[in-house]
């Protein structure tokens, strides 16, 4: 059926199924959603193919390969845990074990959350030829890369679950860690709460990139001052006098709660629970209508 003959007789045929697509400037809108959000669950296999081809080549010349999703964060928390236990400690005692494990489960938390975000932001610009040369949406680029981020962040769980369960046993100094509770239930539906703010946020920063190249770089700088504006490093007490800044920071609520769980076996309260759920779903709706409405444009762009 000819473009022609679509016209005259007024149908329109879905443009994830049109052969031919020509490429031209557009003004942010919202394409057509219930065919959009068709395809994109239709195709959301594509997605995690995607990401696991990814991981692959990113260790595939590396001697220890995928070890080093777990070698990274570790390696860098034993740095940390120098600077803020021995050099930052003030000659109080503390519990190495409890230092160690909150800024462990701070760091392989950031690692999934700053992996989100870079690889995200990389998506489309680095995605060129199949987005030129495919159909899809393009919101399937920024959810690869959230999942090739949870891949990446998979293999520090059983590792760190193995330093808790052995620091909780063998340390009985004050304040060491309380080992196996309920309080570790909240630990996937608060996952699952940070997963939706990361996709949100690799589809700004993916969207950003398109019109933005410089934005990768700083990306870079940023992620590392927003780790030290965040209860990685350090309890989330130390917000106590200057609340605002925790809950001003997209990061702080989920993640602070996250470590209160593992170090206090406590769970999150009402405030940072609320405070998590509306950074998440407002990340997530509002990338999802920035990126939405602009990908039509991304093919004129890269």
């Amino acid at each position: 059926m000819t473009a022609a003959h679509e016209a005259a007789t007024g149908r329109r045929r879905d443009e994830f199924e049109q052969r031919v697509h020509v490429y031209e400037p557009h003004r942010a809108s919202m394409p057509p959603i219930g065919p959009y959000l068709r395809e994109f669950w239709r195709r959301r296999r594509f997605a995690y193919e995607l990401s696991r081809s990814t991981q692959k080549a990113d260790n595939f010349n590396t001697a220890l390969g995928s070890a080093w999703l777990v070698l990274n964060p570790l390696l860098l928390g034993l740095v940390y845990f120098l600077l803020v236990s021995v050099l930052g400690s003030g000659g109080k005692q503390v519990s190495w074990v409890t230092t160690l494990g909150r800024i462990l489960i701070g760091l392989f938390t950031w690692f999934f959350a700053a992996n989100s975000m870079g690889l995200g932001a990389q998506s489309i610009t680095s995605g060129g030829r199949l987005i030129l040369n495919q159909a899809f949406p393009r919101a399937l680029l920024p959810l690869s890369s959230t999942l090739s981020a949870w891949l990446m962040f998979l293999p520090s769980i059983p590792v760190y679950l193995v330093f808790y369960i052995l620091g909780s046993t063998l340390d009985h100094s004050p304040g060491h860690l309380p080992g196996l509770s309920w309080a570790l239930l909240w630990y996937p539906p608060l996952l699952v709460i940070l997963a939706v703010q990361c996709f949100g946020l690799a589809m700004i920063f993916a969207t950003m990139s398109v019109y933005f190249r410089d934005t990768n770089k700083f990306l870079t700088y940023l992620l590392r001052i927003w780790l030290y504006l965040t209860p990685v490093l350090y309890g989330i007490e130390k917000f106590n006098h200057h609340l605002w800044a925790l809950y001003l920071n997209p990061m702080g609520p989920v993640i602070g709660s996250i470590t209160r769980v593992w170090v206090e076996a406590t769970g999150p309260s009402t405030s940072l629970l609320l405070a998590a759920l509306a950074w998440s779903v407002g990340l997530f709706f509002f990338g999802a209508w920035f990126f939405i409405t602009r990908e039509r444009d991304f093919a004129v762009r890269l």
